[in-house]
């Protein structure tokens, strides 16, 4: 898999002094039609996380920080990007995975 940080994600990034992030996948259960076979992503900033269980890429200077129970979310995907982006109001924004990624669409 490969990880992009787009510009509005990297300029979030700048904005609030960081420099690595943690991808872990979403385990809330969605109650809808939409989310089925879809995963989701959790992405936090926080400088808290214990980096010992993650595997770490460096993209476009960032250290991005992913959980390993993801490469099992995307085996045989191996080359599918994963498009980070950010999304809000003012200081009210967060990151987020920018194209769905659905486990029933081969």
């Amino acid at each position: 898999m490969n990880f992009i940080l787009n510009d509005k994600a990297l300029t979030y990034l700048k904005n609030k002094n960081k420099d690595k992030i943690f991808i872990n996948p979403d385990l809330d259960a969605k109650a809808c039609c939409c989310g089925v076979g879809t995963f989701d992503f959790d992405i936090s900033i926080r400088d808290d996380e214990d980096i010992s269980r993650y595997k770490k890429v460096d993209v476009s200077g960032i250290a991005v920080f992913y959980n390993p129970t993801i490469d099992l979310y995307l085996e045989g995907r191996e080359d599918m990007d994963i498009i980070i982006s950010a999304v809000g109001l003012g200081s009210f924004k967060k990151l987020y995975v920018e194209n769905e990624i659905n486990s029933i669409d081969q």
